[in-house]
């Protein structure tokens, strides 16, 4: 199973918002999430990075 956790980066940190995240869609800069038990977390921001083979999405603030 090939599950993400995505973290939230801001200037100075960064926050795990999502962990094992199943699904992800994008409305603008609206950014959905659905973790493996269903979940649903939605953030503002955009995707700066998706790493495949540490199972990591970090997405900028704002």
């Amino acid at each position: 199973m090939c599950l993400s956790n995505v973290y939230l980066v801001s200037d100075d940190s960064e926050k795990l918002v999502c962990e094992y995240a199943s699904s992800v869609s994008v409305q603008g800069n609206q950014i959905h999430l659905t973790d493996v038990i269903g979940q649903e977390i939605t953030v503002v921001g955009t995707i700066m990075s998706v790493d495949l083979i540490n199972n990591q999405i970090k997405v900028k603030e704002g």
